[in-house]
């Protein structure tokens, strides 16, 4: 054993003896080490940083190097080194950045100076976003995570399971990877991992290179508002703070002030470089219901005048629920095989900046371009030549740079939506020593940081020298678990996991319900799902229900099977007997009315007897087009009142079972048969799609859903009393955009043809909500209206429009804007031969601790006030 471990140490010996680069630490002029500086070799296009504590360390051939120290707040250094065959030593000293205010000028309005330069940033970025087409990176990604605080509650809940109970309090987890990038603009990435390690509890460090490739010119992003964004001015104020030069540029100092307190926006300072008005430095915090979320990018002109981030550094201070938790990511970036995009045009402002030489070399071929400028593009350029643009000169001018750049792209966009992020592993990505990580590595690990991975490798050893047969968890007994999933619920597998049994729960708010009809009621269920293959599945649901007060077994029972993945095909056929309600579409949520019976003596939903046997099936005709056809026959019961129970109003008696509408007589409630058909078309033009497993699954479309549907009650055929036409339209779409922006509209009408004879649950219904708390979305609804009352069996117009976005009204206020809750404008319209001109507006704030909403809707008959409601809605889906 001596001998081994001397060989080792020979070893390492040896290996430090090779070592070769450069290494030190970089402070301030009072000795402060400076972390996260950004260190640059323009030689290699290589940008790094310092680690926690201002050390680094690169390895490099033999050779001359230039190495760029600048940290944001600092000069920036330049020093020349010579490396031989060994590590040279070099501390850096950093300067503070000294800031100079230009020329006082008078703008109009006597605004801040650093709006004229925001202006003109935000108008061309996505220029800059889309200015290098590809490029290949090797991306060194460090991350660590320091347990800060565990509530005792939390620590308990942890010990039962395996990966969490492993998390200490006041212990360094630590990943590290080398990774290859391969991008292509605008949003393509190819990323191989190379080489992974991570103490982390549960290691999947890849879902961090989203930071990586986090981009400031993009304006809708997921985080929160980019102070580049054309809606910044909404949201931000911008100060000017001064600028310095590096080397030949002047970079300008600009202070992000959020207007209001807001989970949506950044606060810190943005860099932009003068003339060009490019990302030079950004760092910037985000302050979000989890914690804060502090950026810092540094960017570098790696090739020409394409300007690339160098170095990030992303740090977390989470704190939510009494857990506390700093996360730290830094990254290094080494470009190759940089490509601009020849084909995007360059601004005359821009091009009038460069360097000498290069303009003269453009001249002749930049004035040709002039003449074959389209209307356009001469727009933009008069814009930019403009020295102080609008607010709606920048607006504009930002469109139609994003227009103009988008030309470079495909034209005829694909339908098929492709992932732009594909990561592929090498062979044995987590099997490398310490060593390879020590000649690679370029940001040294901290003391912290080492100890985590010698603490993993320690751990490793002792299992393995472990007997393997004990364990030092108990483990749950298979009854334990057995119970627990017949209480709750449980899925067997079978087959090789081809079948799969979900067995539904013997307690819970699904299996238990009462109504005036049925009384108290009780339910079983199952779910089969058999997978043939990847593309074929076979589902069947059986169900039994007991009806305790009518002493009645309801049962139900459906099979669908999926099959041509790629014309999304499906058929099923099903058949029960069940208490439903009237309006069987948008009807009440059997929760809610149970609730509402119970506690209020109030039982809005309405029930009927239906005894049926259906078949429907559904498929894409062509792409985008999606045929749904449907029969069945149906024995319809009328149902009264079987109880007269609740916790409060004793004596109090319930409303009869009779829905309430001026249309219904005895005959659209009393016993019927119906055989009913149905055949519905809709279309959306250039729907898009992915293809996943082999199956298509559609994603929506820039165009709105067009959709046509025809009922018909056969007379007369197997009985059936039935003798009913309707045809009926709708178009409708959605766009969502930014961060909770949405806007969406619905237009529909429908005529019944034949209304001779039909049961009330045939009739048109609408999506109200008579009371006051839903389980539903308050899109395309009447939420002033009494259920059924306002069904029809004859003709109806309706029209839906709703918006949504972050601040409007009340959010501008301090007590809300620091919330994720969004703002809702409703407005609806309904007219029929029995109720016409109706109009319902409304307002509300959804989002509300993630699933809530409030809102106070006003309706309106023939222009004339007819009511108000304040209602509260739960998104549980």
């Amino acid at each position: 054993m001596t001998k081994i471990y001397f060989a080792a140490l020979l070893l390492l010996i040896s290996f430090y003896s090779r070592a070769q680069g450069v290494k030190g630490t970089v402070t301030d002029e009072e000795g402060n080490s400076i972390p996260f500086a950004t260190i640059y070799l323009t030689e290699t296009t290589t940008g790094t940083t310092t680690n926690d504590l201002g050390e680094y360390e690169i390895l490099l051939p033999a050779g001359q190097y230039t190495i760029v120290f600048q940290g944001l707040g600092f000069q920036k250094t330049e020093v020349t080194v010579t490396i031989k065959d060994q590590m040279v030593t070099n501390n850096i000293v950093l300067k503070k950045q000294e800031y100079r205010i230009k020329e006082v000028r008078v703008y109009s309005g006597g605004e801040d100076p650093a709006y004229p330069i925001m202006r003109k940033a935000i108008s061309l970025a996505p220029y800059y976003q889309r200015q290098t087409e590809q490029y290949k990176a090797e991306v060194y990604l460090k991350g660590s995570l320091l347990m800060k605080k565990i509530p005792k509650l939390f620590q308990k809940m942890m010990e039962k399971d395996e990966e969490a109970s492993d998390i200490k309090v006041g212990e360094t987890y630590t990943m590290e990877s080398m990774n290859e990038i391969e991008f292509t603009a605008p949003d393509k990435y190819n990323h191989t991992v190379i080489s992974s390690r991570s103490t982390f509890p549960d290691s999947n460090d890849n879902d961090v290179m989203g930071y990586i490739t986090y981009s400031f010119y993009e304006p809708h992003q997921d985080m929160a508002i980019s102070p580049l964004a054309p809606n910044a001015f909404s949201h931000y104020k911008f100060v000017y703070e001064g600028f310095f030069y590096e080397g030949d540029v002047a970079v300008n100092k600009i202070k992000i002030v959020p207007k209001r307190k807001s989970q949506q926006t950044y606060s810190g300072y943005i860099y932009i470089v003068d003339n060009l008005w490019n990302i030079h430095s950004i760092d910037v915090t985000n302050n979000a219901f989890f914690g804060e979320i502090n950026i810092k990018q540094v960017y570098a002109p790696v090739k020409e005048r394409s300007w690339l981030p160098i170095s990030h550094r992303f740090i977390v201070k989470a704190s939510i629920f009494g857990v506390k938790a700093d996360f730290r990511y830094a990254g290094s970036v080494k470009y190759s095989d940089i490509k601009l995009n020849t084909e995007l045009p360059v601004p005359n402002i821009l091009m009038q900046q460069y360097a000498a030489e290069e303009a003269a070399k453009k001249a002749a071929e930049q004035q040709q371009k002039e003449l074959e400028l389209t209307r356009q593009q001469k727009k933009m350029e008069e814009l930019l030549a403009k020295e102080e643009l609008s607010n709606r000169d920048m607006i504009k001018l930002s469109r139609l740079i994003e227009k103009e750049s988008r030309k470079t792209e495909e034209e005829e966009e694909s339908l098929e939506i492709k992932s732009t992020y594909k990561i592929t592993h090498k062979k044995d990505t987590a099997k490398r020593d310490s060593s390879y990580w020590e000649t690679i590595r370029p940001i040294p690990l901290t003391s912290d940081e080492l100890r985590s991975f010698e603490i993993k490798d320690s751990i490793k050893l002792a299992e393995v020298k472990a007997d393997t047969t004990q364990t030092s968890r108990k483990k749950r007994s298979g009854f334990s678990k057995a119970s627990d999933g017949f209480l709750s619920g449980y899925t067997f597998y079978a087959n090789d996991s081809s079948t799969r049994i979900t067995y539904h729960g013997l307690i819970g708010l699904s299996q238990v319900d009462f109504n005036a009809v049925d009384g108290w009621n009780y339910q079983q269920k199952f779910t089969i799902r058999h997978e043939f293959d990847s593309l074929h599945n076979l589902r069947i649901e059986p169900m039994l229900q007991y009806a305790f007060a009518r002493k009645k077994l309801l049962w139900d029972a459906n099979a669908s099977y999926s099959f041509a993945p790629k014309s999304r095909a499906r058929i099923a056929i099903s058949g029960g007997q069940l208490s439903k309600d009237f309006n069987s579409q948008y009807g009440i949520d059997r929760t809610l009315n149970m609730f509402s019976a119970l506690f209020f003596k109030d039982h809005y939903m309405k029930l009927y007897q239906k005894d049926y046997a259906a078949i429907n099936g559904s498929f894409d005709l062509i792409h985008g087009m999606r045929v749904n056809v449907a029969a069945s026959y149906n024995w319809y019961r009328q149902l009264q009142n079987n109880t007269n129970w609740s916790i409060l109003e004793q004596d109090k008696d319930y409303a009869p079972n009779i829905p309430p509408n001026d249309l219904v007589t005895p005959a659209h409630l009393m016993d019927q048969t119906d055989l009913f058909t149905s055949i519905e078309v809709s279309y959306t033009p250039r729907m898009r799609y992915s293809m996943y497993k082999g199956r298509k699954y559609h994603r929506g479309s820039r165009y709105p859903t067009f959709k046509v549907n025809y009922q018909r009650g056969i007379n007369n055929l197997f009985g059936s009393d039935s003798d009913y036409e309707l045809i009926r339209g709708t178009i409708s779409q959605k766009k969502e955009w930014g961060i909770f922006n949405a806007f969406s509209w619905q237009v529909g009408a429908g005529y019944f043809t034949r209304n001779n004879q039909m049961h009330f649950s045939r009739f048109q219904h609408f999506n109200t909500s008579e009371i006051p708390v839903n389980f539903k979305s308050w899109e395309n609804a009447f939420l002033l209206l009494d259920d059924y009352r306002y069904s029809t069996n004859d003709w109806y117009a309706k029209a839906h429009v709703s918006y949504t976005t972050p601040y409007l009204l009340l959010k501008f206020l301090p007590v809300l804007s620091n919330r994720l809750w969004t703002e809702n404008l409703y407005t609806s319209y309904l007219t029929q031969p029995n109720y016409k001109n109706y109009v319902e507006v409304g307002y509300s704030m959804n989002q509300i601790f993630l699933i809530g909403s409030a809102g106070v809707f006003a309706g309106f008959e023939d222009g004339s006030y007819a009511r108000w409601g304040f209602r509260v809605g739960i998104n549980i889906n």
